[in-house]
């Protein structure tokens, strides 16, 4: 059975892959950049974001030698912005500590920034064919149901299972095949809600098809509530620029860019209330001009709601003096900043646009 699957699956795998730019050639710089990018991120949202970077910054000496901001600034609308930061990182390492080449021991690689094992297993694999079998959620998905396992994925000793059979059914002649044949089987034709078994060169061994038990694998228990955190967005505006200032270096969108926000139990305030919540917590006696609508932006584990809120401030007075870590930007500047992603929204509002 599984030197069939192999066979099925890497002939598939060739006949059927798509085409992307980082499967054009082999190199590994563009085998990692690819894999920075694709973590919890689908290959076609992150294909424009590989022509801007392998653009601006085509071989790792350009990466490692780039700003930090200037790196923020390209990945700003990907999400999970503490991949930029170990990419650029780890970019540094390689170049001082390996010379410029990848390491391509299992423990060094896995030592890197931002780089855990299915990353590690592709990059090895793709690039050096290395004999590390992935497991990602399409992996998962496509083994559950070759296996018919229920157990739940979202536990760590299920997701150990996985990578034993994993690794079993590798074909370690064509590692960088065989995971990436997995992986676009998982993509494209081994779906979620609706597969298409018909084109699964690997019904004929999936237990779940024979069954008509597709839909119930894998089995992922409900997750835990999302934190709800609600905010004004405070927009302090002198003519045609705004102030944003840098968020703190650890946790949370570190070092991103935003604009100064106030938590608040309740967004539906009247214009009244707020100003007067405002003089109250941040002690500032500028008026309202204007209270957009509510907006929402969802994280991984946060449900930020937000309203914007306009107000003119007075550029000469001491809080608004220019830092390291606050400026005065106009919205064409905001908009190749390295401002989050939620607070860049704000700037494609019509209403926004109106005021602006």
């Amino acid at each position: 059975m599984k030197q069939l699957f192999r066979q099925k699956l890497i002939v598939w795998f060739k006949e059927n892959k798509r085409d992307f730019p980082w499967r054009e050639q082999a190199n590994w710089y563009k085998t990692y950049l690819s894999e920075m990018l694709l973590q919890q991120t689908q290959a076609v949202q992150a294909l424009p974001y590989f022509h801007k970077f392998i653009s601006r910054y085509p071989d790792i000496a350009s990466l490692a030698a780039a700003k930090e901001d200037d790196i923020l600034t390209l990945w700003a609308g990907l999400g999970y912005y503490a991949r930029a930061r170990n990419m650029h990182k780890a970019a540094r390492i390689i170049l001082e500590k390996y010379n410029g080449n990848f390491p391509q021991k299992w423990n060094e690689t896995l030592a890197l920034p931002g780089i855990g094992a299915y990353s590690a297993a592709a990059i090895l694999s793709i690039a050096f064919n290395k004999p590390f079998a992935v497991v990602d959620g399409n992996v998962l998905r496509v083994l559950s149901r070759i296996y018919a396992i229920g157990d739940d994925i979202r536990k760590a000793a299920v997701i150990k299972e996985f990578q034993r059979l994993a690794d079993e059914l590798l074909d370690t002649k064509q590692p960088g095949d065989f995971n990436e044949g997995m992986m676009e089987l998982g993509a494209t034709v081994c779906l979620p809600a609706t597969p298409k078994c018909d084109d699964c060169p690997l019904r004929e061994l999936c237990r779940a098809f024979k069954d008509k038990r597709q839909p119930n694998f894998p089995f992922k228990s409900p997750p835990a509530p999302k934190k709800n955190i609600k905010q004004f967005v405070l927009l302090f505006k002198n003519g045609q620029r705004l102030f944003v200032r840098r968020r703190p270096a650890n946790g949370l969108l570190a070092r991103m860019w935003e604009f100064p926000v106030l938590e608040t139990e309740k967004l539906s305030l009247t214009k009244k209330e707020l100003q007067k919540l405002l003089r109250k917590e941040i002690k500032l006696e500028t008026e309202i001009s204007v209270i957009l609508n509510k907006m929402t932006h969802i994280y991984s584990h946060i449900k930020l709601e937000y309203v914007p809120v306009l107000i003119t401030a007075e550029k000469g007075e001491t809080e608004w003096s220019e830092t390291p870590q606050k400026k005065w930007l106009s919205v064409p500047a905001l908009e190749e900043s390295a401002l989050h992603g939620a607070h860049k929204k704000i700037l494609t509002l019509p209403a926004f646009k109106k005021l602006m």
